[in-house]
């Protein structure tokens, strides 16, 4: 019994002994899972690689709050209230050798008489968002090679500011020094800078009569699209043709453009293989889209076309006349031949029957007799 008791305890000793190994191994487990220098690496934020402007170029813009502030192609892009203002950053990357000075401002953008958008020159008096920017530093910054800088922005919006689309760039520009006696040139790179005021969007779009002037063996068609409503748009335009055996339709370029309010945009149609003969109807139709939203089409004053064949007319028109005249003038020298021919014939008629008396009064002896007597 006592072997038993002793057998137990050792039993129970042993076993006794086993929990705190195990408790420790699970402690020394749970200790190292939780130490910071166990656990799994967080994954790193990527910083903001240069934008792809700097490839290839002596300098880069990009904005500082990259895909929060910014649209598509790294633009930058807000809504806020009259009165209200906000806060931003953009980053300038100087991919040359050398340490470079930039000059970045606020300016106000325009349509381009070619199409497209175009900030305007610094000097120039800002009116819209070129004004509402402000630079939290000196416009001036130099950044050393290889390396970036940020400048920092505001932009706030004048209370009693009309619900629209306002647009304005943030423009970075890098002056080259005049070399050798040359000019001095300047690399610009403008981050667009687009604005929503919330309120009721006003989609107007108004179109200028259609016009037309010949080109290049065909017809060349141009209209000016005018945004008179609050927000801004793209369009796309066609021209619309109908006569003859089918109808069909030409695009307008170019095509896609932004127009902001108050701005307006020209775009142009060439129709070309045109009949030698016939009548057309030309019409433009130009559809504003607003980014995200809805759409709009509009159509132009009709312009009709006759097409008639003048200098195939003309030319035939002059030879049947030249016929004509050859016409009359051979006949006149025929009626004149006629009559020349009818008066031989008569003088030939005439002498043939003298011929013939004188014939007839030679053969004849009574008459050679009476005539001998009375000459002795």
């Amino acid at each position: 019994m006592n072997s038993c008791l002793r057998a137990q305890g050792g039993a129970t000793a042993t076993h006794r002994a086993r929990f705190p190994a195990l408790w420790c191994l699970l402690l020394t487990g749970l200790v190292l899972a939780l130490a910071p220098g166990a656990q799994a690496a967080p994954a790193p934020v990527p910083s903001p690689a240069p934008p792809e402007s700097a490839a290839g170029a002596p300098f880069g813009v990009q904005a500082g709050l990259y895909g929060l502030t910014t649209l598509t192609g790294g633009h930058f892009g807000y809504a806020l209230k009259a009165g209200a203002r906000i806060e931003d950053s953009a980053v300038v990357y100087n991919e040359s050798d050398e340490a470079r000075t930039f000059h970045v401002y606020g300016a106000d953008v325009a349509n381009a008489a070619g199409g497209g958008l175009a900030p305007a020159q610094e000097g120039q008096q800002m009116r819209a968002v070129g004004a509402w920017l402000k630079l939290d530093s000196e416009a001036t910054v130099t950044v050393q090679p290889k390396s970036r800088a940020t400048v920092r922005f505001s932009l706030a919006v004048p209370d009693g500011t009309p619900p629209g689309s306002y647009l304005g760039s943030l423009v970075t520009s890098l002056r080259t020094p005049a070399v050798s006696g040359g000019v001095n040139t300047e690399t610009r790179i403008a981050r667009l800078v687009e604005l929503t005021v919330p309120g009721t969007a006003d989609l107007q779009i108004s179109l200028t009569e259609l016009e037309r002037r010949p080109a290049r063996g065909g017809e060349e068609f141009t209209v000016t699209v005018r945004n008179t409503g609050n927000v801004l748009y793209t369009l796309a335009g066609t021209l619309n043709i109908t006569g003859g055996s089918s109808a069909r339709t030409v695009p307008l370029t170019p095509t896609g453009i932004y127009v902001i309010p108050g701005g307006s945009a020209t775009i142009t149609g060439r129709l070309a293989d045109l009949p030698a003969l016939g009548r057309r109807a030309v019409t433009a139709s130009v559809t504003a889209t607003v980014p995200g939203g809805t759409a709009k089409t509009v159509d132009s004053n009709t312009v009709r076309l006759s097409y008639f064949p003048w200098l195939t007319a003309t030319l035939a028109i002059g030879g049947l006349l030249a016929l004509g005249l050859l016409l009359v003038i051979t006949r006149k020298r025929r009626r004149a031949w006629l009559r020349r021919r009818a008066a031989e014939r008569t003088a030939l008629r005439a002498l043939r029957r003298e011929l013939r008396a004188g014939n007839r009064r030679a053969g004849d002896p009574h008459e050679a007799q009476a005539g001998g007597a009375e000459h002795p």
